[in-house]
């Protein structure tokens, strides 16, 4: 009697843990495709913005040669409105 009631209990145990072995399984491989799909997504995404700040970067630096030039020039107009002003 006691022994049905241990092999019982022993069934049940080793049917909850094939249960559980199972639902391991299935939850890693479901882990390990969401990986992939996060790593493949998340990679296209960060090649995309550092591309995006690459192209920002090269527009920067046009738009800080056009503001230099235009400095430049302002001070040349400066100078010269200066000097037609002493000249009157």
């Amino acid at each position: 009697m006691l022994d049905d009631k241990v092999m019982d209990l022993l069934a049940k145990i080793l049917e909850n843990q094939t249960d559980t072995n199972f639902q391991l399984k299935e939850l890693t491989s479901r882990v390990q495709k969401i990986e992939t799909h996060v790593e493949n997504d998340l990679g296209y995404k960060i090649k995309a913005l550092y591309d995006a700040r690459e192209i920002q970067n090269e527009k920067n630096d046009t738009i800080i040669c056009a503001l230099e030039r235009i400095e430049t020039k302002i001070e040349i107009l400066q100078m010269e409105t200066a000097h037609v002003r002493k000249i009157k």
